[in-house]
């Protein structure tokens, strides 16, 4: 009776016998999510994943390939313990296969309710705000617990169309989540992004507050201008310079301060807490030229305020001095 040829085991390259650590998650009783797909990556991008979960089963000892086993299923025994802390790999040396120590790890460390590992990563979500990050800092923290939050909180759909219906909800409360953690002074972007309709993506809304973000900093000159500045910013250029305003040097070299800038109207001179648009003109402003030249004429400065009062009586006495005499003259 014939049998079937084993399958072909390819030895293992030189470069792949000298890997020992393989993943910054090192399993320590509290993250076998995070170990397994890390190290399920690792051992499948080197073409190794069937030792992992047991396809490839041990040839008999006289069979020609069984020293290729050997030496494949050692590496990859070794790359799973490498992996993991001391106190842990040390209670899986004496296992035969890497199999034996996939299987294992899975039944001993990975936790199916994994309760305690959501409740505390939808604490920090919650509790997550920019504050004084960047847009860029704040969203990548974000995305690193959402991660994490997807490794632990999976869900097996029998409705393709269900799984797509679930995963464009969550994408929404993370738009959701991202824009209302941000300061307020990204007020404007907010309220725009959440006006589109459809609501953008959230890399798409990142992208747009990212890029607010990046403008305000030119204007307020926080950041230097580059090739990549965008367009709108390249009219804080000043007409006699070609230096931005906020490098502009005094006659002593010394930088001046950049002036400050509102952000509910974008103009420059003044803050928000001074906006004419938010609290209206001051009682003594008045921006129409022909009213200004009236009260100019109606009410002139008073002399009693530019004089004392013996300084007047003289002037007084000066001026209507040549009129009595020329009166005493008419009259003789």
């Amino acid at each position: 009776m014939a049998t079937s040829p084993l399958p072909v085991i390819s030895a293992a390259s030189a470069s792949d016998s000298f890997t020992s650590f393989i993943t910054h998650h090192m399993l320590n009783g509290q993250n076998y999510l995070a170990w397994s797909r890390s190290v399920l990556m690792f051992v499948s991008g080197k073409g190794k994943d069937d030792y992992l979960i047991g396809i490839i089963q041990a040839p008999e000892v006289d069979d020609p390939g069984y020293r290729v086993w050997k030496t494949n299923n050692n590496m990859v025994k070794t790359w799973l313990i490498s992996s993991m802390t001391t106190d842990i790999g040390e209670g899986f040396l004496m296992y035969d296969t890497a199999a034996e120590i996939w299987d294992h790890a899975r039944t001993t460390y990975s936790n199916i309710d994994n309760t305690s590992e959501l409740f505390e990563i939808e604490s920090s979500l919650h509790d997550l705000r920019q504050g004084d990050s960047s847009v860029t800092h704040y969203y990548t923290s974000l995305v690193r617990l959402w991660q994490k939050l997807d490794l632990y909180d999976q869900h097996k759909w029998t409705c393709p169309t269900d799984a797509h219906l679930y995963n464009k909800i969550i994408e929404t409360k993370r738009v959701f989540k991202m824009l209302s953690g941000l300061n307020n002074e990204l007020d404007d972007v907010r309220g725009r992004i959440l006006g589109i309709k459809p609501l953008p993506s959230l890399e798409e809304a990142f992208s747009s507050v990212r890029h607010l973000e990046s403008r305000r900093k030119v204007m307020m000159g926080e950041t230097p201008l580059s090739s990549s500045t965008p367009v709108e910013a390249l009219a804080m250029y000043s007409s006699d310079s070609n230096q931005p305003f906020a490098a502009k040097a005094t006659s002593d070299n010394k930088p001046r301060k950049p002036r400050p800038y509102c952000d509910h109207c974008r103009k420059l001179g003044h803050t928000r807490e001074t906006c004419w648009k938010i609290h209206g003109k001051p009682p003594y402003h008045s921006s129409d030229p022909e009213s200004k030249a009236n009260t100019a004429t109606l009410s002139p400065p008073s002399p009693s305020n530019l004089f004392s009062k013996e300084l007047l009586d003289l002037l007084h006495s000066i001026i209507l001095q040549p009129i009595n005499h020329r009166q005493q003259a008419q009259a003789m």
